[in-house]
């Protein structure tokens, strides 16, 4: 059950997908409940339920969880487990039918709503305290949480008050097909955006507020002037605020290094990834960050701010580079990386380029080397059978704690052991 979904793009839209074609290809039923979309396409096993609002905060539409629909498309079949991605609207949904009908309840955390709406109210004190008392009630009536990372598990065990013994860890995982890629098909993307003879690097997100992509840019303008050669940047995704971040990039004097490509489906990104040199990222909102995976699985670095989520996947100066939210640091950090690189392109003249003749690029071949290992941890099918065993042992401790009168006589720790 989710608030958002395709045509959506975005982490959670992603990462239920996923989910739930790794379960489907394991043997298991998936319905996906999702809110209707102007756009949509219809799918099989997704359920549609109505909108209120098409337009909300950041370009999302704000879902209708009381639409009657829900409850008569439930009833229809035997659910094992419901697995909901937000704790609001759909989450008090999915919250009811667990109670009424004595169904496991999973929940995902995979956003951090304080830090998502000071982007938009910049009031982050009160929101503080009311998303921390909000998910504190709202995980109580969960029977198992899933975090993302083991920073957001922390962060759900200490400022959450969740039971550790109730906290697994869930990344989205990585589909097949992203690690499959070849290299001419990365060469084919490089010369589709005039890339060939100089780095690339690229960027996958929303264009909103949220997602600190003015600071890339503001940044990318320093690098400019710092990086003796030239390089391509490829915005890539849409979003509220794309056109004035694109007027943004012109007054910096980044027309001829930036392009805003748009939205490129998910099954036609992995050669972006495998074409680009260094993936560059820097939102602070982010639970895991699934567009740090798809890089790595495309043997690309990632230069990321520093923030949790992110820090949890990229170890500076061996699958990337972590900085502070400071423009210098990671205009310096990155132009570092731009000159570590340009030993792997041919200068324009086609003649080999000094750094790779002295061998200085060998920093870059070991953090992709190592990006690429980083990634394989994350394979689809692998966290699917891992979400398998989690909900195999919700089901057994809810079966327990019915036979008991409703009193848990086990704890799901002891059952499931270490994943």
């Amino acid at each position: 059950m989710t608030n958002n979904y395709k045509p959506m793009m975005g982490g959670v839209p992603i990462s239920v997908e996923r989910l739930a074609k790794g379960l489907r290809a394991l043997g298991h039923e998936v319905t996906i409940f999702a809110p209707t979309y102007r756009e949509q396409q219809e799918e099989e096993d997704v359920f549609r339920y109505r909108t209120c609002l098409n337009h909300f905060i950041g370009g999302i539409v704000l879902p209708n969880p009381f639409d009657r629909r829900i409850e008569e498309e439930f009833v229809k079949n035997s659910y094992d487990i419901i697995h909901v991605h937000h704790p609001m609207l759909i989450g008090r949904t999915a919250v009811y039918l667990s109670r009424k009908y004595q169904i496991p309840l999973a929940f995902t955390y995979h956003t951090r709503y304080e830090q998502y709406l000071r982007c938009y109210t910049g009031n982050i004190a009160k929101f503080d305290r009311f998303m921390v008392a909000y998910l504190h009630t709202f995980l109580k009536h969960c029977d198992f949480v899933f975090a993302p990372t083991a920073g957001m598990q922390q962060y759900l065990v200490n400022d959450c008050k969740v039971d550790p013994a109730r906290t697994g860890i869930l990344p989205t995982g990585i589909e097949r097909e992203n690690y499959m890629v070849s290299e001419a098909q990365g060469e084919e993307i490089r010369r589709q955006y005039g890339a060939e003879g100089m780095p690339l690097l690229i960027t996958v997100s929303r264009m909103a507020h949220e997602k600190n992509v003015s600071f890339l840019l503001e940044s990318l303008a320093r690098v400019k002037e710092k990086y003796a050669g030239p390089f391509r940047v490829l915005m890539i995704g849409d979003g509220p605020d794309k056109e004035v971040l694109r007027k943004r990039s012109v007054r910096l004097g980044l027309e001829d290094t930036v392009i805003f490509t748009g939205t490129v489906p998910n099954e036609q990104i992995a050669p972006y990834f495998k074409g680009a040199d260094g993936f560059i990222f820097a939102s602070k909102t982010e639970t895991q960050g699934i567009v740090v995976l798809e890089a790595f699985a495309g043997a690309t670095p990632v230069i990321a701010v520093r923030a949790t989520g992110v820090e949890d996947l990229v170890e500076d100066g061996v699958n990337g580079i972590l900085t502070g939210e400071d423009r210098e640091e990671y205009a310096g950090k990155l132009t570092a990386f731009l000159e570590n690189v340009s030993g792997n392109h041919a200068s324009p003249a086609g003649e080999s380029n000094a750094a790779q003749e002295e061998g200085t690029n060998a920093l870059f071949d070991d953090m992709a080397e190592n990006a690429y290992r980083t990634g394989n941890r994350y394979r689809e099918e692998m966290i699917a059978f891992k979400a398998l065993r989690y909900y195999n042992n919700m089901i057994e401790e809810k079966r327990i704690t019915m036979e008991n009168g409703g009193q848990k006589k086990r704890n799901i720790r002891l059952l499931l052991g270490r994943i």
